[in-house]
């Protein structure tokens, strides 16, 4: 089977990650930009079958509608970073823990208890240079 060489990206703010969509064009990967919980549920379950070599996810993005009702029986937490649906989701469909990263501009200990809980990587926003060494850790497993 051969490994996929798209990148799912969830971010509500696609134009800041310009750095992020080089880096991975320079690895040989083609990135997906999606920008709200909807459109990337519906690219996860777009295929029959692992479809995405990671999945990089910003934890404060749009849920409109049903998605916003839905997350409000959750947990504050996943009302107010609710990325984190989307990554308990794709972890649901069979991806692997290190090929979800979840990352947001607040370091919360809830957030983190979370991403430990369900086996996802949690960065903090702004730090590239970690970013970058995750990410290759990931495409070389």
């Amino acid at each position: 089977m051969a490994t996929s060489k798209k990148i799912l990206v969830l971010d509500d703010e696609p134009h800041l990650l310009d750095w992020l969509d080089e880096y991975l064009q320079s690895k040989g990967y083609l990135t997906q930009f999606v920008t709200s919980i909807p459109d990337a549920i519906n690219a996860l379950r777009s295929g029959s079958s692992i479809i995405f070599r990671m999945i990089i996810l910003d934890l404060n993005v749009p849920a409109p509608g049903d998605y916003a009702e839905l997350l409000k029986h959750r947990s504050q937490t996943h009302e107010v970073y609710r990325g984190l649906y989307v990554a308990e989701q794709a972890r649901n469909m069979g991806y692997r823990g290190r090929q979800v990263i979840v990352y947001s501009v607040h370091d919360v200990d809830a957030v983190r208890l979370i991403t430990e809980r369900i086996g996802v990587t949690y960065i903090t926003k702004g730090r590239p240079r970690e970013f970058k060494t995750e990410i290759d850790h990931v495409l070389s497993y």
